[in-house]
């Protein structure tokens, strides 16, 4: 079975400080793009004793860290299935890149795994599941815009005006979400009105939306990763109605309806050196 595992942006993110149970508490806004990875998903014989895991991208490590690997053992925990699988993926989401590519990898191989297995699970199953993976993996599951609460799973889904084209642009060097997130502990971060952008965005207000987008995790991904700024510096100098950063980096994205001046700067960006891509809003 093939199943696709959609990116996202974050049109805003704020971080409300550390829980108990370890994670942060979030309010965002999540959109979800139309860059995918790919998944291949497949039973295996009765007699294999494992599942198998394997990428595209050498430059990932996949182990039973992994969270498609990870996301099947609690899959089998909770359900008490005896197959195993084969999953094949193909990586086009950028590597440590604030995009949720490796929960949206997660939420492909779940709802690969209910239409095989042909399960009818209820949400608040779906919920504790992605959960106990990661906070975008509940989101990315749905793929629909939506503002994301508390840990992650909390969700009010929403309506944008229009696919708008997104403009991608990384460093070369990624950013650990772990690490961003120890940082933030040590600091004071930037808050904003995740509301307020929402307001500005669905009313097609670009320029508005543009003044009120924020990222808490702006401040410590950069510190950890001064080519952050570089990133961010050289795609507002184009004059997008939209730039920030994404998740906890290192992403930084252009949102346009200027689609001339989006591919100029995807093609001269990539001539210095970033990794871009072109993609749009999933509505």
């Amino acid at each position: 079975m093939i199943v696709k595992a959609y990116a996202k942006i974050n049109l805003s993110l704020d971080c409300l400080g550390l829980r108990e149970d370890g994670y942060h508490n979030l309010k965002s806004i999540v959109l979800p793009i139309e860059l995918h990875d790919t998944l291949d998903i497949s039973k295996l014989s009765k007699n294999t004793p494992d599942d198998f895991v394997v990428c595209d991208d050498f430059s990932l490590r996949i182990s039973k860290y992994n969270l498609v690997h990870k996301m099947i053992e609690v899959c089998r925990e909770k359900w008490h299935f005896e197959e195993h699988f084969n999953v094949e993926i193909h990586k086009n989401i950028f590597l440590q890149a604030g995009l949720g590519g490796g929960s949206a990898d997660a939420a492909a191989a779940l709802r690969g795994l209910i239409k095989i297995l042909k399960l009818h699970p209820s949400d608040e199953e779906i919920k504790e599941i992605c959960s106990s993976i990661g906070s975008d993996v509940y989101v990315q599951y749905y793929n629909k815009p939506a503002i994301i609460e508390d840990k992650g799973d909390k969700l009010t889904f929403i309506d944008i005006p229009k696919s708008y084209y997104v403009l991608l642009v990384k460093p070369i060097f990624g950013s650990s979400t772990a690490q961003v997130f120890e940082e933030a502990n040590n600091h004071d971060l930037v808050h904003g009105d995740v509301d307020e952008v929402l307001k500005h965005f669905k009313n097609g207000d670009l320029i508005e939306t543009g003044k009120h987008v924020f990222n808490s995790l702006y401040g410590p991904a950069s510190r950890l990763q001064p080519s952050i700024v570089e990133t961010y510096n050289s795609v507002k100098e184009y004059g997008f109605e939209i730039v920030d950063m994404s998740g906890s980096g290192s992403t930084i994205y252009a949102i346009s309806e200027n689609i001339n001046l989006l591919k100029k700067a995807e093609k001269e960006l990539y001539f210095k050196g970033f990794h871009t891509e072109l993609t749009k809003l999933i509505k």
